[in-house]
This record gives structure tokens, C-alpha cells and sequence, in this order.
């Protein structure tokens, strides 16, 4: 990827396109179990900040002139709802975003976020795709002309909804950040739910657990993340796209 970013950053600047060119580029995910650690408590594949917590780089030379860091939580889901803006682009029939636009903080106003963000953990299983393999793989296929490689591994199906999610409830791990409270929604196989909440201003680690001192907060947040969850579902079951 640096290799990849510096022939592009090169390339922009022979063009003389450079410094009104975005480029805004992150990691995915922390740091693998036993490997390392993006910081704080867990690793990829939870939602304790060490499963969430990556770097990222927004460079956009004419509107940030010099180097700057931000400490206001962003998502990937912020991305799209930002390009928008940018572009000065309104859609009639926009579809429900969980992120927002941060044209703001790119332009130096934004403090702190103004919406708090959702994570949800859900107990369905992955695909298993052992890329390394399927890469080298389909690269040998298409150096003999066959394009599409192996087409018994096509998702020729991906777009279509054929199950259908309860709505009154909600398991797995789920989380509500709403700078600096940190709520955690532990739902497990018998449905009996446990909570957690964090300041991650003072507890980063997420060692401190409040939820029995700050039974307000806990109950307000609990409710919204719960609200979100429900439209989440309504993502899944396809509600959001007839």
C-alpha cells in the first residue's frame, strides 16, 4: 500500500492535480490476536477500542495546507456523507446513513462529534476467503485468459434477502460511542443481556466499568443504541431498499 500510495502521490503531482486531489485512506480493523494491538482492551473482531481503533490520513493539500491531528472519532460510514457534500450533491431518495459529513473537521470547526456512533458484533458467521490463495490463483487463470477465475466462488446471489432478522432482539456485541461514554450490549445465546459503559476519556484500557454508578447515562444510551440496532435490522431484512 505505501509503494501503491507513493506511484499515486507521485503521479498526481506530474499531472499538477495534486493539492485538489483527496486522498483518505485507513486500516480496516485493529490488530490481530497475538500479533498487536491498535490500542486499548481486544483485538480484530471485537468492539472494544482494540478491535476498533485505526489510523487514519486525509490529505487534501488545498483546503488543509499544513499537517494537523484530530482526536474526534470517526467511522468509515463518515466517508460517504462527506464526499457528498463536498461534491455539492443532494440525492431526492437518500437511504438511511449512519455516518455524517465531515467537511467541518476537514475545514477546522468541528470540536467534537456531533452524533454518536454504533457498532454491532453480530453472531452470524463470516465467509471464509483464504485471499492469499484465491489471488495467486485467479491471477494465473487470467495470465491464461480466463478472466473471472474459479466461478464456483461468485456470489452470484449477494444482493438477494432471504432471511429475515427479528427485531426484538438484538444479539451478540453491540456498542453505542457517544464521546467520551462508551455503552457495551452483550447479548448471548439465552438472550440475557449485559452492560457495560466506559469513559473513555479517563479509561481507555476499559477496565472501569460504570454501568451500576451511571444508571441514568446507561439507561438514555441503552435506548438509542437499541433504536439503532432496530433500524439495523431493517437494513438487513431489506426495508431500506423497496
Amino acid at each position: 500500500m505505501d509503494r501503491a500510495f507513493g506511484k499515486l502521490r507521485k503521479e498526481l503531482r506530474t499531472l499538477g492535480i495534486h493539492k485538489n486531489t483527496i486522498l483518505w485512506y485507513c486500516s480496516d480493523n485493529g490488530g490481530l490476536p497475538k500479533v498487536g494491538t491498535t490500542g486499548g482492551r481486544g483485538n480484530k473482531g471485537q468492539i472494544y477500542e482494540g478491535g476498533l481503533r485505526v489510523p487514519a490520513i486525509l490529505e487534501w493539500p488545498a483546503r488543509i495546507p499544513k499537517p494537523r491531528t484530530t482526536d474526534v472519532p470517526c467511522n468509515t460510514s463518515d466517508i460517504y456523507p462527506t464526499l457528498l457534500e463536498i461534491a455539492g450533491v443532494r440525492l431526492k431518495n437518500q437511504l438511511p446513513l449512519d455516518g455524517i459529513s465531515l467537511t467541518g473537521l476537514i475545514n477546522g470547526r468541528m470540536t467534537a462529534r456531533p452524533k454518536p456512533m454504533g457498532f454491532w458484533d453480530h453472531p452470524t458467521p463470516g465467509i471464509s476467503t483464504p485471499s492469499a490463495k484465491w489471488m495467486s490463483e485467479l491471477l494465473e487463470a487470467q495470465k491464461a485468459g480466463d478472466e473471472a477465475g474459479d466461478r464456483s466462488r461468485l456470489r452470484l446471489d449477494a444482493g438477494e434477502i432471504a432471511t429475515q432478522y427479528p427485531q426484538d432482539s438484538f444479539p451478540g456485541h453491540a456498542a453505542w460511542l457517544d464521546w467520551p461514554w462508551k455503552l457495551h450490549r452483550i447479548q448471548d445465546k439465552r438472550q440475557r443481556i449485559r452492560l457495560e459503559l466506559y469513559n473513555l476519556a479517563v479509561d481507555p484500557g476499559e477496565q472501569n466499568n460504570l454501568a451500576d454508578r451511571q444508571t441514568e447515562r446507561t439507561s438514555s444510551m441503552e435506548s438509542e443504541l437499541e433504536a439503532w440496532l432496530k433500524s439495523v435490522v431493517g437494513s438487513l431484512n431489506g426495508k431500506d431498499y423497496c
